[in-house]
């Protein structure tokens, strides 16, 4: 996923959810701060239904404010039931950062918990049947994985296994800290970052109107895909923050369709993936 892209889709999802976590502290401090350096509790990747910076009080400042960024790396689509390796990795300019930190979940968009994850080293712990409802899955920094006095970047692979039959798009929510590693939460900071694994191409299976916006309905919507009416490419084309694979709306396109009329609608990823034509008829 391009650099571009991934902006564009941590600016769509920052309202949707809060990622601002505490990753971790020094273990010079409180028995709390102990567990963070050796990996947070669950339920800190920011994820739908999770603890955001306004519930936790952990960390002032805002979310993805630094110089730094937090990358997943991972397939453009799955098949059921093979396993992928994943990589999470922090990049920052900011010299003071000397210890790292992540967490990851991986949901459908239903907000279940999505195939299984699997740690390669000692670098990961992972946290099963947990966080909100206890049944998702996390994999997490380990004390020995944070990376201690190291500057300019840390990054973790380890494996992920594909659901057993298509589920439709997972969804790979992480947060991560940069941390100045001096023993407090002052001056760390916060990223978030969010990667959709997409089950197959793009389908759509309807559309509305609203106005002048067009709505049209699928799966597989990838984050930057774009809508084409009748062969045009239409502007002012995003993916519903509610609903990130399954809806996009092309803000000014429904004026262009008159009551009673048909056109012919496709959706294209940014991997050139195209669906099969749609034909649309405008209610009367």
């Amino acid at each position: 996923m391009s650099r571009k892209v991934q902006t564009q889709l941590v600016c769509l999802l920052f309202f949707v959810f809060g990622a601002c976590v505490i990753l971790f502290t020094d273990n010079r401090f409180i028995e709390t701060s102990r567990a963070f350096s050796g990996g947070p509790p669950a339920g800190h990747t920011g994820a739908p239904g999770e603890l955001t910076c306004s519930t936790s009080g952990c960390h002032t400042g805002s979310v993805n404010g630094g110089p730094g960024r937090l990358t997943i790396i991972g397939p453009a689509t799955y098949e059921p039931g093979e396993t992928y390796q994943i990589t999470v990795r922090h990049t920052t300019t900011d010299s003071s950062r000397r210890r790292w930190g992540f967490q990851l979940t991986a949901l459908t968009t239903g907000n279940q918990k999505a195939g299984d994850i699997e740690r390669l080293n000692n670098l990961t712990s992972v946290l099963d049947d947990d966080g909100p409802g206890f049944n998702r899955q996390y994999i997490e920094h380990s004390i020995t994985g944070t990376f201690q006095g190291q500057t300019s970047q840390a990054s973790w692979s380890f494996e992920w296994v594909a659901p057993s039959s298509d589920v439709g798009p997972a969804i790979f929510y992480a947060a991560g800290n940069q941390s100045n590693n001096d023993g407090t939460s002052n001056g760390d900071q916060i990223y978030s970052s969010v990667d959709i694994v997409l089950s197959g191409p793009p389908q759509i299976t309807g559309a509305r109107i609203e106005g002048k916006k067009l709505i049209v309905e699928g799966r597989n919507f990838d984050i930057g895909a774009t809508l084409f009416l009748n062969d045009q490419k239409q502007k002012k084309t995003s993916n519903v923050a509610t609903d990130l694979t399954g809806e996009l709306v092309a803000k000014k396109s429904g004026k262009k369709i008159e009551r009673g009329q048909t056109v012919m609608l496709q959706v294209k990823n940014p991997d050139n993936t195209v669906s099969e034509t749609f034909p649309f008829t405008r209610p009367l």
